[in-house]
């Protein structure tokens, strides 16, 4: 993996060492304690926003799964999902489609991860066609990060949700299609709205929306490729239309076409 988890998915740090919270892979969610209607409460909150931001705030969530386990984990396929989802957010394409087997992901701590990736992948993936993936995604995410954090950091962790989402409602609006527009659904990426990177999530950063396409064009540059099979070489990219992948960033007004 190319690239660190982010310091944000640490919330300010807490004790991550050994399990205290309750894990069944047969019960799926039902030992989630923070309610679903106050969880599908804030993805109505986010709606306003781009599906471009909503899955980075997705995968930002997957992050703070991902770091919570950290120290109880030593697989890396977990970060290689992060990874390749953060390049997603430059063109969907990028990402290879993969699935896991349950029955290598059991346990409390693999377990977590997997349900984490499972949700995850189908919301990258199908989410401009599919509403519901995205919000499918979003309330198991937050949820289940909120299961496997202690009770010290609930509030941090709460308190950051409802910052991300202020954020992006804020400076990644979703972007309006007049009804004789793109009727062939044609423009898919632009759809999705303005890049969006992991800075976006970091609360304790100023945030600058305009250096998002910069700041995606260099990870893609500094990535190696070949270290992550959940990317798709370039060569392969480049077969589905992509241009220059891995190198250069097309500006966002040029996918409205």
């Amino acid at each position: 993996m190319s690239q660190p988890i982010h310091s944000f998915a640490d919330l300010n740090g807490y004790d991550r060492q050994g399990i205290r919270y309750l894990w069944s892979d047969a019960r799926a969610s039902k030992d989630f304690a923070w309610p679903m209607d106050e969880v599908e409460a804030l993805a109505l909150r986010a709606e306003p926003a781009s599906l471009r931001s909503r899955l980075g705030l997705c995968i930002a969530l997957y992050e703070v799964v991902v770091a919570r386990l950290r120290e109880l984990n030593d697989d890396p396929y977990p970060a290689l999902v992060v990874e390749s989802a953060w390049l997603s957010l430059a063109d969907r394409r990028y990402l290879e489609f993969d699935e896991r087997a349950r029955d290598e992901w059991l346990g409390p701590v693999r377990g977590p991860l997997w349900c984490g990736f499972t949700w995850l992948t189908p919301a990258l993936h199908e989410a401009d066609d599919s509403p519901a993936d995205w919000e499918s995604a979003f309330v198991y995410l937050a949820r289940l990060a909120h299961h496997l954090l202690p009770e010290s950091a609930h509030a941090a962790y709460r308190a950051w949700l409802e910052g991300c989402i202020d954020r992006i409602v804020l400076h990644h609006p979703a972007p309006v299609v007049r009804p004789t527009e793109d009727l062939f659904g044609r423009w898919k990426e632009w759809r999705r709205g303005p890049y969006v990177t992991a800075a976006c999530f970091d609360l304790g950063t100023p945030y600058d929306p305009t250096a998002e396409h910069d700041r995606l064009e260099r990870l893609l540059q500094s990535t190696d490729v070949a270290a992550n099979p959940l990317l798709k070489s370039p060569e392969a990219l480049e077969e589905e239309g992509l241009a220059h992948p891995y190198q250069a960033l097309a500006p966002y007004d040029s996918l409205k076409r």
